[in-house]
């Protein structure tokens, strides 16, 4: 078996909405040495999978079904990179658009009703009956974007919570061994999409102000305390550019700016309490939307391997291994509208296979 890693890219399909021109999730053979992507074909054909996330044990891809009337399915993952449906379920919600996958629990963030559900998986991957579900209730000062809660998204701060961004009502909600037990705030108008965990930290970006947001979680009283915020772009953009997602590597925090069609590359100081702007690159195609850390092994670099929605294309950039700044490797790779890349270890898999 050659060296390349495995990417599954989800899509808006004509059956999705959004609607798309996707087909599903599509297989994508990544070189780490030199950033080129090749096109591994069609894994799945799944209505609308905006959002994919990962469990090893077994090795099971989760996507969730962005409809009206939202589903998520399961799929096993075997060494030669194929999907094998192993089930859906509802989400009850309409528009999912987030899955996380952690130990036995899943987590599903609906967009339209701010429902966010919790599923028990089952020792095969499926998912267990009798899910739960937590609404909310509030609403926040931008005009069309938060008459209402709309949840974006589930991060996992410690093996006891889950954090929910709700959009809608600026704040990250908390839900604890299968409770929701309360909320944390964030500033108005933040419109919270996705947070990033470094240890104590909570890195958020706010799709509605265009700016990170910087907490320190406390796991003990499932709290967080606000310490500050920087500018998405390094400048005032609120309005003009819509924040996506936000990563960490190492010593860095990345976001992907839709308007300014860049990534903005953070340097985390004070130990992870401040974060200081460092550069803008560009995305390397229009809409950025998610990307994934591609780690190096040994002698290969890190790459962040980015889905520009409106390019209907993939882009590699290389990061700089002193100032972890990307750099565009000239790469492309075709996908029609392409919204979440998830890294597989195919490597891991086969071993656990034999193969």
């Amino acid at each position: 078996m050659d060296g390349r890693r495995l990417l599954l890219v989800g899509t808006y399909t004509p059956d999705s909405d959004p609607a798309g021109e996707g087909a599903g999730i599509y297989r994508v053979w990544f070189d780490p040495m030199t950033g080129e992507m090749a096109d591994g074909g069609v894994a799945a054909r799944t209505p609308g999978p905006s959002f994919l996330a990962f469990h090893e044990d077994p090795p099971t891809v989760y996507a969730v079904n962005e409809r009206a009337e939202g589903t998520v399915a399961a799929f096993r993952v075997d060494g030669q990179a194929r999907l094998t449906e192993l089930g859906s379920a509802p989400t009850g919600g309409g528009s999912p658009c987030h899955v996380l996958a952690v130990d036995s629990r899943l987590t599903v963030a609906n967009y339209a009703n701010g429902v966010a559900t919790v599923y028990g998986l089952g020792k095969d991957g499926t998912l267990i009956a009798g899910a739960a579900e937590f609404a909310n209730t509030g609403s926040g000062p931008v005009t069309g974007r938060q008459e209402g809660p709309h949840a974006h998204s589930a991060a996992a701060p410690d093996e006891r919570h889950v954090l929910v961004a709700d959009l809608g009502t600026d704040e990250l909600r908390v839900i604890r061994d299968g409770e929701q037990v309360g909320a944390v705030s964030l500033p108005p108008g933040t419109g919270p999409r996705h947070t990033a965990v470094a240890g104590e930290y909570l890195y958020v970006a706010g799709e509605l102000d265009s700016r990170v947001h910087v907490l320190r979680w406390d796991p003990g009283t499932g709290t967080a305390e606000h310490l500050g915020s920087v500018h998405a772009t390094g400048e005032e953009a609120a309005g003009d550019n819509f924040p996506a997602e936000i990563l960490t590597n190492g010593d860095h925090v990345y976001v992907s700016n839709r308007g300014a069609d860049t990534i903005s590359t953070f340097a985390v100081r004070d130990g992870g309490a401040r974060l200081e702007h460092v550069a803008n690159a560009p995305a390397g195609g229009p809409w950025p939307r998610n990307f994934t850390v591609v780690r190096g092994h040994r002698e290969e670099p890190d790459h962040l391997v980015v889905a520009a929605q409106n390019g209907d294309s993939l882009a590699s950039l290389l990061l700089d291994p002193d100032t972890g700044v990307p750099a565009d490797t000239g790469h492309r790779l075709g996908v029609p509208v392409p919204v979440c890349v998830l890294p597989v270890p195919i490597t891991r898999i086969r071993r656990a296979e034999g193969s």
